[in-house]
């Protein structure tokens, strides 16, 4: 039952925010997915020479978790690369393993603005309000009064 309770956690921003609202489902997924990778590295201390945490994760691992083409995979690579989210660092040959390695990713941060979840839409209240003066609180009192009104008369 644990492991059925994971979940990702979705940052709004990628939905509301301006700067990714042009990026596909696909690409907001992947972040998702590279995001949840990045966490496995942080526990790991895979660390640069430059001290910047990387990740790793095959193409052939990717295509298959997100069951797509080698063509699929690069277009949303590019667009997290256009979008400054994703930057990927060839590792080529290694002599000492014989193999060519897997490139290196590291994941940036979301930029996020207040505007682009908070202060939007519904959150943003012309006048603030105080408890006092919320509707729920005015709804209460009034029910509080009716409550006492009829309360003799047993219509409660």
């Amino acid at each position: 039952n644990v492991y059925g309770a994971l979940f990702f956690q979705f940052p709004k921003v990628l939905m509301y925010g301006e700067q990714y609202r042009y990026l596909s489902s696909e690409a907001k997924l992947a972040y998702m997915v590279l995001k949840d990778r990045l966490e496995y590295s942080l526990r790991n201390h895979w660390v640069d020479e430059e001290g910047h945490v990387y990740f790793i994760f095959a193409n052939q691992e990717l295509m298959d978790l997100f069951n797509c083409s080698k063509g699929k995979l690069a277009t949303v690579k590019k667009e997290l690369e256009k979008a400054g989210l994703l930057y990927q660092k060839a590792m080529h040959f290694n002599p000492k393993t014989g193999k060519n390695e897997p490139n290196r990713l590291y994941l940036a941060e979301l930029d996020m603005q207040s505007t682009d979840v908070y202060l939007r839409g519904e959150y943003v209240q012309k006048e603030p309000q105080t408890l006092a003066t919320s509707e729920s609180l005015k709804n209460r009192h009034d029910l509080d009064k009716d409550y006492k009104n009829n309360k003799d008369t047993n219509r409660y």
